[in-house]
């Protein structure tokens, strides 16, 4: 296997050969060449959608409505495209809220950015934890060093320390590449600062024995690409949730990432995180976060810009569905 990626993760085990996770998928800046932190990365993905006018207009469908600039007060909600699960949220009082059920308002609706290259995210009534609609993320079969883009993308305003960060949504693996450490990236909140510097929490699928289990990352870089100005790659950190749980194929379950963020001690001590990741209602994991900016602007998106590819021929079609995507911050 040789799979063309910016970042390889570290793996589930010690056994494993290693889990790919790419924050390509919903990050907020461009490329990040040759960012990998072990043996295993050679290649690096050069597409994502950038926050401003430098966004690759040919990958990304601008929608008519703003979700809500990054400069924008946290004092107010943001408008959603939401149905019946969407009105039944409760909304912060002073806070951020972002929803879509995908069934009042055709793509993209309150997203800022919706891309389609070498994959498709549209509606389906196929199937849908909130009926009618949910989105069905399908890739084409990819080899080496092709560029996926499907994803749906918004920015947020930023909110006030300290705060709970809560980033919700429903999942359904339709088909996978059941290959050992085949990666698919789910979604990501990005954060960003006044310098052009990144900061990305972000959740993958990694198959082990043939089933997808699940990653949360972190990684640090900068927004426009490239490696940071003294030369070293980004920084990248993975937390694998459980090798024994794993997402049932044909099948919803619900996911829930909560960051607290609160303010640092000591005067350039910035902000930091401490994240939990709730898998289908059970027991939340705790995840160690390391924030590593102080953020003038927010993103987050589902979908995916990278999948694992093969030297030896196409990868195999993916196929994944999304619903009931909530954010909120108070």
């Amino acid at each position: 296997m040789h799979p063309s990626l910016r970042i390889i993760a570290s793996g589930l085990a010690a056994g494993l050969l290693g889990a790919c996770f790419d924050f390509d998928a919903t990050m907020a800046g461009g490329s990040l060449d040759d960012a990998g932190l072990d043996a295993h990365t050679d290649a690096s993905v050069t597409d994502g959608s950038l926050l401003g006018p430098d966004a690759p207009g040919d990958a990304t469908h601008e929608a008519a409505g703003d979700a809500g600039s990054p400069e924008a007060s946290p004092e107010s909600s943001v408008a959603d495209s939401g149905g019946p699960y969407c009105a039944s949220r409760t909304r912060p009082d002073g806070g951020i809220f972002f929803c879509d059920d995908f069934d009042e308002h055709a793509l993209p609706g309150s997203w800022q950015t919706w891309a389609q290259m070498m994959g498709t995210l549209v509606e389906t009534d196929a199937s849908a934890v909130s009926p009618p609609n949910s989105i069905d993320e399908t890739t084409m079969p990819l080899t080496s060093g092709q560029v996926l883009n499907a994803a749906l993308r918004t920015p947020l305003p930023v909110p006030a320390v300290p705060s709970t960060l809560t980033f919700a949504f429903s999942v359904e693996p339709v088909r996978i590449d059941a290959t050992a450490n085949a990666s698919i990236v789910l979604g990501a909140v990005d954060f960003l600062d006044r310098a052009g510097y990144r900061y990305t929490v972000g959740l993958s699928i990694v198959v082990v024995s043939g089933a997808p289990a699940l990653e949360l990352g972190e990684q640090s870089g900068l927004a426009s690409g490239g490696d940071y100005p003294d030369g070293a790659p980004p920084l990248y950190v993975n937390h694998p949730l459980s090798q024994t749980l794993t997402l049932p194929m044909n099948a919803w379950t619900d996911i829930v990432i909560e960051l607290d963020w609160a303010a640092g001690s000591g005067a350039d001590a910035g902000t930091t995180l401490a994240g939990k990741v709730t898998v289908g209602g059970a027991q939340p994991f705790d995840v160690p976060l390391t924030m590593t900016l102080v953020p003038q602007s927010l993103q987050i998106g589902i979908g995916t810009s990278f999948v694992t590819e093969y030297d030896s021929g196409p990868s195999p079609v993916w196929e994944l569905r999304y619903d009931n995507v909530l954010f909120t911050a108070n």
